[in-house]
């Protein structure tokens, strides 16, 4: 089966980039992985991920099989090392809305045949080490800093982790990524089945990893970091999944976008508006403007000048200034940032300043 290329980025890299910077609010005041200078950074810090949420810790290989296969699905394993003496099975995963962030090793080399998924595609980035991934037909040459897989679930998989290999991985549900591909398309959707390369070189690769790095770093967050920045993140990376890497539907992602009319934009802002506090998902947006999602995110950004994302985003900012410049007796300025869908207090009041001019302590002074 031929695939078509790697679709044109540019219409969507705003809208990435929007909502990296609307994540990072939600991530900044935990002190989670950061470079020396203050950038965030995948994998340097803790050495573990997500060491606090270990599930398997063996180096009992069937132990270590019965175990992962309960968190992913039932599959062969086998150590490929003679002796297997290097063999240690670990594997920390986090839970959140319509996926899964993981860190898996096996010290060792091993086989893995998990046959076909079914219900989720599993994105792996490697970390360290290489690893071979047949998925379906195609075969994926992986290794760490240049190349990564994404398994679909109707493709039977088979993979190979060198010694050493240490992944992180994303597993995406299966009706959260078909659900949005169909609204942003408005088409019923047939298997999605992904080339399985991925070139962590380019852009589109390095943009995986960066949202992948802030998925991690969400779930590192823990109860503090609130629901709706991570349905932002999945969403951010199923629309990076669809639009940027090749799959047998990515034609129906090609060429011109249909028009949207004002309608279609006016509803869209009246339902952000109107749910700025609650857990929103673009396809939410999309469907309460009865427009494809990609049709929508064209239309909107050319009437109004910015994404749906930083349309959330002015939303929520606006819902906490109107809170806080008619407050009630008791008001807090953290009881008027959580109330406006905000995660952060700190965060919050930065892009609070950076709109208004003043933090949300000073709005609340003054009109006391």
């Amino acid at each position: 089966m031929d695939f078509p290329s790697t679709l044109c980025l540019n219409q969507f890299q705003t809208a990435l980039n929007a909502l990296a910077s609307i994540a990072q609010h939600a991530l900044g005041e935990h002190g989670l992985n950061s470079t020396s200078e203050g950038k965030p950074s995948m994998i340097d810090a803790p050495a573990i991920p997500l060491k606090d949420h270990g599930l398997v810790d063996t180096r009992a290989v069937d132990e270590a099989r019965d175990a992962i296969g309960r968190i992913f699905c039932p599959h062969f394993l086998s150590v490929q090392d003679q002796d297997g003496g290097a063999f240690h099975a670990v594997h920390n995963a986090v839970e959140q809305p319509g996926y899964s962030v993981n860190f898996v090793s096996y010290g060792a080399k091993v086989e893995i045949d998990p046959g076909e998924l079914s219900n989720f595609f599993l994105l792996q980035l490697p970390t360290a080490g290489k690893a071979n991934v047949r998925c379906g037909s195609r075969i994926a040459e992986v290794e760490a800093g240049r190349g990564g897989s994404l398994l679909s679930p109707t493709l039977a998989s088979r993979m190979v982790w060198g010694e050493g290999c240490e992944k992180l991985i994303v597993l995406m549900r299966r009706r959260a990524v078909e659900d949005f591909f169909e609204s942003m398309t408005h088409r019923v959707t047939a298997p999605i089945e992904f080339v399985p390369a991925v070139d962590l070189t380019t852009p589109i690769g390095k943009s995986i990893l960066s949202h992948v790095r802030l998925m991690f770093e969400a779930a590192e967050g823990g109860g503090a970091v609130p629901d709706p920045y991570r349905v932002m993140l999945r969403d951010g990376l199923i629309s990076l999944m669809l639009t940027g890497l090749s799959s047998n539907r990515s034609a129906l992602l090609q060429g011109p976008v249909a028009a949207a009319g004002p309608l279609s934009v006016q509803k869209a802002e009246e339902f952000i508006n109107a749910h700025a506090a609650d857990n929103i998902a673009m396809a939410d947006v999309a469907a309460a403007a009865g427009t494809p999602l990609r049709t929508l995110q064209e239309a909107y950004r050319k009437a109004l000048g910015h994404t749906l994302s930083e349309g959330v985003q002015k939303a929520r900012l606006a819902l906490l200034r109107s809170l806080l410049t008619k407050p009630s007796s008791s008001l807090t300025v953290a009881d008027a940032v959580l109330a406006s869908g905000f995660g952060h207090l700190g965060r919050a009041a930065s892009a609070y300043r950076t709109a208004y001019g003043e933090t949300p302590s000073e709005t609340l002074r003054r009109v006391r």
